[in-house]
Formats: structure tokens, C-alpha cells, sequence
């Protein structure tokens, strides 16, 4: 089992044992019992892809869809939910790859509670309050609270995430 380094914007975000753990399963695609075990335990299930750099620091109650994609650096909080706008509407048989779940772009933080609905794009490095209802696309290095309402969007971040791309550029070259 890999460990996941900790956040490299805010470094007191770490998985525990239990996030590491359960992700080194869902990444080897294990159907065991003791994975359902796990999720029954946790309340938790992630299907699709999952980046190498996925943070869960209270891996209880999180929800994603099979065709939710998700960035490096993302932070999933407990009880978020990535899933579908319509409950009913599970995609177009004819066309199975077609998203019905969002797309977490790079860095993003989704708080507590905080319900991602339908195929929308949230912006990299955007922050989703707690028990926040998302169903519109965010754009990048955005706050947003309520149900759509966009607190603030920046040219390029905050500072801590601007000095951290600006590093990570600068290696790049």
C-alpha cells in the first residue's frame, strides 16, 4: 500500500491509514469482500478513476460516480457527493462513455456536506463550501457557497496556490 503525501498547499491535509488503505483498493479495482466490508463500514463508495494524489481526511459518507473524473490535489471532505443531476437518467446505452458526473479539475477543495450534481467542470483550484449544492460549471480559483452563488474568482489564485504553480513551473523548464 502506497501512503499519500500530504497536501502541498496546506500540509496538515493527510489521509489517514484507513483513506490509504481503502484507495489502494478501489485503485486495484479489488471487488473483495473486504472492500464492501469497508465501504459498508465507511459509508463511502468511489468508483472510476482515482488520481494518485486524492485527499480524504475523513473518509466517511464520500460519493462518487463511475464516470466522475478526478484531478490531482483534490480534497474530498465527509459526506460529499459527486454524483448524477437526475437519479433516473443513468447515460444513453448506445453511448456509455457519455459523463453524467462532474469533472474535478486540479487542487479542488470540497467541504463537508457539499453536493457536486450532473456533468459540470469545476474550475482547478476552486474551493466548494460546506453543504453547498453545485449543478452550474465554476471557473478556476473560485469560492463558492449556497447553491451556485460564486463568493469570489481570482486571476490566478491565492497566494499560496499562486506560489505553488509558479514553483512547479519553474521545475518544468
Amino acid at each position: 500500500m502506497k501512503r499519500t503525501p500530504a497536501h502541498p498547499i496546506n500540509p496538515h491535509i493527510r489521509n489517514g491509514f484507513v483513506a490509504d488503505f481503502y484507495l489502494s483498493l478501489v485503485r486495484k479495482n479489488s471487488r473483495s469482500k473486504f472492500r464492501s466490508v469497508l465501504e459498508q463500514f465507511l459509508h463511502t463508495q468511489i468508483n472510476g478513476k482515482i488520481p494518485e494524489n486524492l485527499h480524504m481526511p475523513h473518509p466517511f459518507g464520500i460519493l462518487a460516480g463511475p464516470t466522475c473524473t478526478i484531478g490531482e490535489n483534490v480534497t474530498l471532505m465527509h459526506f460529499c457527493q459527486l454524483g448524477p443531476k437526475d437519479p433516473w437518467y443513468q447515460g444513453d446505452p448506445n453511448n456509455p462513455t457519455e459523463p453524467i458526473h462532474p469533472t474535478l479539475e486540479e487542487g479542488v477543495y470540497v467541504s463537508m456536506g457539499a453536493m457536486i450534481l450532473g456533468p459540470v467542470t469545476i474550475g482547478a483550484w476552486s474551493v466548494i463550501g460546506a453543504n453547498a449544492v453545485v449543478t452550474e460549471d465554476i471557473p478556476p480559483f473560485s469560492t463558492v457557497f449556497g447553491h451556485n452563488r460564486i463568493l469570489r474568482t481570482t486571476e490566478s489564485g491565492p497566494p499560496p496556490v499562486k506560489a505553488y504553480l509558479d514553483a512547479r513551473r519553474s521545475l518544468n523548464k
